[in-house]
Protein backbone atom coordinates (compact mmCIF):
# COMPACT_ATOMS: atom_id res chain seq x y z
CA UNK A 1 0.00 0.00 0.00
CA UNK A 2 1.19 3.47 -0.78
CA UNK A 3 0.07 6.65 1.66
CA UNK A 4 -0.62 10.01 0.44
CA UNK A 5 -1.36 12.95 2.11
CA UNK A 6 -2.72 15.89 -0.20
CA UNK A 7 -2.35 19.13 1.72
CA UNK A 8 -3.04 22.28 1.20
CA UNK A 9 -0.55 25.30 2.19
CA UNK A 10 3.68 24.31 2.01
CA UNK A 11 6.12 23.75 4.83
CA UNK A 12 8.25 26.72 4.97
CA UNK A 13 12.19 25.84 4.88
CA UNK A 14 13.62 24.66 8.56
CA UNK A 15 10.17 24.64 10.06
CA UNK A 16 9.99 22.93 12.99
CA UNK A 17 6.75 21.02 12.18
CA UNK A 18 8.56 19.67 9.11
CA UNK A 19 11.61 18.29 10.83
CA UNK A 20 8.70 16.72 13.33
CA UNK A 21 6.80 15.02 9.90
CA UNK A 22 9.91 13.83 8.10
CA UNK A 23 11.04 12.13 11.76
CA UNK A 24 8.21 10.11 11.36
CA UNK A 25 8.04 9.40 8.00
CA UNK A 26 11.42 7.87 7.96
CA UNK A 27 10.90 5.81 10.31
CA UNK A 28 7.54 4.36 8.84
CA UNK A 29 8.51 1.22 6.44
CA UNK A 30 5.90 1.80 3.62
CA UNK A 31 5.87 4.84 1.23
CA UNK A 32 4.47 8.53 2.45
CA UNK A 33 4.25 11.24 0.02
CA UNK A 34 3.43 14.75 1.10
CA UNK A 35 1.78 16.69 -1.89
CA UNK A 36 1.87 19.87 -1.10
CA UNK A 37 -0.89 21.57 -2.88
CA UNK A 38 -0.88 25.25 -3.61
CA UNK A 39 -3.73 27.42 -1.90
CA UNK A 40 -5.95 30.56 -3.27
CA UNK A 41 -7.05 33.62 -2.25
CA UNK A 42 -9.80 34.46 -4.75
CA UNK A 43 -13.26 34.25 -4.21
CA UNK A 44 -13.87 30.98 -4.89
CA UNK A 45 -11.37 29.85 -2.75
CA UNK A 46 -12.44 26.44 -1.38
CA UNK A 47 -14.27 25.35 -5.11
CA UNK A 48 -10.66 26.09 -6.54
CA UNK A 49 -8.60 23.93 -4.39
CA UNK A 50 -10.89 20.96 -4.56
CA UNK A 51 -9.86 20.92 -8.38
CA UNK A 52 -6.24 21.16 -7.53
CA UNK A 53 -6.74 18.76 -4.87
CA UNK A 54 -8.97 16.22 -7.36
CA UNK A 55 -5.98 16.22 -9.56
CA UNK A 56 -4.17 13.84 -7.55
CA UNK A 57 -7.00 11.32 -7.03
CA UNK A 58 -7.32 8.56 -8.95
CA UNK A 59 -10.05 6.63 -9.91
CA UNK A 60 -9.47 3.46 -7.45
CA UNK A 61 -7.92 5.50 -4.59
CA UNK A 62 -9.62 5.26 -1.59
CA UNK A 63 -9.39 8.80 0.26
CA UNK A 64 -10.21 10.23 3.64
CA UNK A 65 -11.07 13.53 4.24
CA UNK A 66 -9.71 15.33 7.64
CA UNK A 67 -12.78 17.56 8.78
CA UNK A 68 -13.57 18.43 12.70
CA UNK A 69 -16.77 16.68 11.88
CA UNK A 70 -15.62 13.27 10.77
CA UNK A 71 -15.54 10.31 12.76
CA UNK A 72 -13.26 10.77 15.86
CA UNK A 73 -10.86 7.38 16.37
CA UNK A 74 -9.03 6.16 19.29
CA UNK A 75 -5.18 5.47 17.97
CA UNK A 76 -6.29 1.61 18.56
CA UNK A 77 -9.28 1.69 16.42
CA UNK A 78 -7.35 3.94 13.57
CA UNK A 79 -4.83 1.22 13.78
CA UNK A 80 -7.68 -1.14 13.16
CA UNK A 81 -8.90 1.08 10.19
CA UNK A 82 -5.42 1.05 8.71
CA UNK A 83 -5.19 -2.33 8.98
CA UNK A 84 -8.67 -3.00 7.38
CA UNK A 85 -7.68 -0.59 4.53
CA UNK A 86 -4.50 -2.89 4.07
CA UNK A 87 -6.23 -6.09 4.05
CA UNK A 88 -8.83 -5.33 1.96
CA UNK A 89 -6.11 -4.81 -0.71
CA UNK A 90 -6.52 -0.97 -0.62
CA UNK A 91 -3.43 0.24 -3.08
CA UNK A 92 -3.33 3.99 -2.71
CA UNK A 93 -4.88 5.68 0.16
CA UNK A 94 -4.76 9.54 0.18
CA UNK A 95 -5.56 11.54 3.69
CA UNK A 96 -6.80 14.90 2.74
CA UNK A 97 -5.85 17.72 4.44
CA UNK A 98 -7.64 21.49 4.27
CA UNK A 99 -6.13 25.04 4.28
CA UNK A 100 -7.18 27.55 7.49
CA UNK A 101 -10.45 27.09 5.71
CA UNK A 102 -11.18 23.88 5.73
CA UNK A 103 -12.33 21.51 2.57
CA UNK A 104 -15.10 22.49 0.30
CA UNK A 105 -18.09 20.33 1.10
CA UNK A 106 -17.96 17.88 -1.79
CA UNK A 107 -14.89 16.03 0.26
CA UNK A 108 -17.65 15.68 3.42
CA UNK A 109 -20.08 14.24 1.84
CA UNK A 110 -18.17 12.31 -0.93
CA UNK A 111 -15.36 10.27 1.27
CA UNK A 112 -14.83 8.84 4.67
CA UNK A 113 -14.50 11.60 6.94
CA UNK A 114 -11.77 11.44 10.01
CA UNK A 115 -11.44 13.91 12.92
CA UNK A 116 -8.61 15.10 15.09
CA UNK A 117 -11.36 16.00 18.08
CA UNK A 118 -13.72 19.33 18.41
CA UNK A 119 -10.57 21.73 18.88
CA UNK A 120 -9.10 23.47 16.05
CA UNK A 121 -5.47 22.49 15.13
CA UNK A 122 -3.47 24.73 12.56
CA UNK A 123 -3.25 22.54 9.05
CA UNK A 124 0.23 22.41 8.75
CA UNK A 125 0.37 20.67 12.40
CA UNK A 126 -2.42 18.15 11.42
CA UNK A 127 0.09 17.06 9.07
CA UNK A 128 2.55 15.78 11.80
CA UNK A 129 -0.31 14.62 13.53
CA UNK A 130 -1.74 12.25 10.89
CA UNK A 131 1.82 10.94 10.73
CA UNK A 132 2.57 10.06 14.21
CA UNK A 133 -0.53 8.76 13.81
CA UNK A 134 -0.01 6.73 10.78
CA UNK A 135 3.23 5.30 12.54
CA UNK A 136 1.78 4.65 15.82
CA UNK A 137 -0.65 2.52 14.06
CA UNK A 138 1.55 1.00 12.45
CA UNK A 139 3.47 0.05 15.47
CA UNK A 140 0.24 -1.07 17.28
CA UNK A 141 -0.44 -3.43 14.10
CA UNK A 142 3.60 -5.00 14.92
CA UNK A 143 2.63 -5.06 18.61
CA UNK A 144 5.82 -3.10 19.38
CA UNK A 145 6.19 -1.37 22.62
CA UNK A 146 5.80 2.35 21.07
CA UNK A 147 1.87 2.60 22.22
CA UNK A 148 1.65 1.92 25.95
Amino acid sequence: MKINILSLGKFKINQQYKNLFEYYRKRIQIKINLIEIRTHKAERKKELEKIEILKYIKKDDQVIALDKDGENLSSIKFSKFLDDKILSGCRRLNFVIGSEEGLDDFFKYSYENLSFGNQTWPHLLVRVMLIEQIYRAFEIIKNSQYHK
